[in-house]
């Protein structure tokens, strides 16, 4: 950080020299146009410079009072440069007043990121805050994360012969002595890395670890299953090994962590497709996991819940003596739910909700086996609606 911080210093101290001599320029009456417009542009050279250093400098600073007073120190060199710039123009105008043949203003370079932020030459003066990437701290969940964005993010704004010293900032004490030894070459120094928190072997005992940890049975333990499979792959994919998520002992790992209900889905999702490769075994579980989020987080919304509380209160209420032949559930023999909480009938497509009611002679808007709305849903003895007004069940609403 001193490092970054001295070279800042010798930046501006080489801009002011070139600022003072510009100014005494535009300040003689004698001097020649074409020495005005060299040293104009050397000034933009050593402003772009400038805001290098600083860019760089102020990519380590953490303590938000010290990056309020490095916006300020940048912002007050802007204003410098705004107003050199401007005495500049004021003096060739002159220049072209007096011989309009022979002036040809300073071209204008575009704006790079660095000098739209910073407001130079006219630009917006809006200044977006500066991106900050979390240091490394050694944790293999985080390492993708991190390779990914530096090299995205981070890289793109240092000159090539400071990515490896920024580098090296962005990595905590204990991860730094991992690279003590390593020269200060961007490709030497992510070898090391990898080779150390990028080792695939390392990173699948982790995705297994995390994996056994989670216990099985109810929603919650669902979605924290879904989430680790999904992040694991993600992070594999940022390093260009999601493949490896594929391997059969994984896949086998996830289904033992599978709910009951939610095996018993999978299993024959699976089975429809026949024998399929362990590649394709992944992907079509990746899409069954994310199907199976959604519904249960559409299952525990409180708006999404207010219908089903108002569906099993009123089953409740009405119920007689064919109570327990309303509650058996038409797809679990041993069910001791009724079909309206059936999580494998709420995931199943409409028109297979439908025609699995047809079977069973239901009732389409209370989903009774012994409602006269079996013939005709206007006729339900429990005068079910649909959010939508309609004389149907809101799990068979379109």
């Amino acid at each position: 950080m001193e490092e970054a911080k001295a070279r800042r210093s010798i930046a501006k101290a080489q801009y002011t020299r070139v600022e003072n001599a510009l100014r005494k320029l535009v300040a003689n009456p004698l001097s020649l146009q074409d020495t005005i417009v060299r040293k104009f542009e050397e000034l933009r050279a050593k402003w772009q410079d400038l805001q290098d250093c600083h860019d760089l400098y102020a990519s380590l600073v953490t303590n938000e009072e010290e990056e309020k007073k490095e916006e300020e120190w940048i912002s007050e060199l802007c204003e410098r440069f705004e107003a050199t710039e401007m005495d500049a123009d004021k003096s060739l105008q002159k220049f072209k007043k007096d011989n309009p043949s022979e002036v040809a203003p300073p071209e204008v370079a575009p704006l790079n990121p660095s000098q739209m932020q910073a407001g130079v030459s006219g630009a917006a003066t809006l200044q977006l805050e500066r991106l900050k990437l979390e240091k490394f701290n050694g944790d293999l969940r985080k390492y993708p994360v991190f390779r990914e964005g530096f090299m995205k993010h981070i890289a793109p704004m240092c000159q090539k012969s400071q990515i490896a010293f920024v580098l090296r900032a962005h990595l905590e004490e204990t991860v730094k002595e991992e690279v003590a030894n390593v020269e200060d070459d961007l490709t030497l120094l992510w070898q090391r890395l990898d080779a150390k928190y990028g080792n695939l072997r390392k990173y699948t005992d982790t995705i297994l670890a995390d994996l056994s940890k989670i216990s099985q049975g109810g929603s919650k333990a669902a979605l924290h299953l879904i989430k680790t499979v999904e992040k694991a792959y993600q992070d594999l994919k940022r390093i260009n090994l999601e493949h490896e998520m594929s391997n059969s002992y994984i896949i086998s790992v996830i289904e033992k962590k599978l709910p009951d209900e939610m095996r018993t889905d999978w299993v024959k999702s699976i089975a429809e497709k026949g024998e399929v490769d362990s590649a394709m075994v992944f992907k079509l579980l990746m899409k069954f996991l994310n199907r199976w989020r959604n519904i249960i987080e559409y299952d525990e919304s409180a708006i999404r819940k207010a219908p089903e509380r108002k569906v099993g209160s009123t089953h409740h209420a009405e119920m007689t003596n064919t109570k327990e032949k309303s509650e058996v559930c038409w797809l679990h023999e041993d069910g001791k739910h009724p079909i309206w909480k059936c999580n494998l009938f709420r995931v199943m497509p409409v028109e297979e909700k439908i025609s699995l009611i047809e079977k069973k002679d239901a009732c389409q808007a209370c989903l009774e086996t012994n409602c006269n709305g079996s013939k005709n849903p206007e006729e339900c003895a429990r005068k079910f609606r649909c959010k939508c007004g309609k004389p149907h069940n809101i799990l068979i609403h379109q």
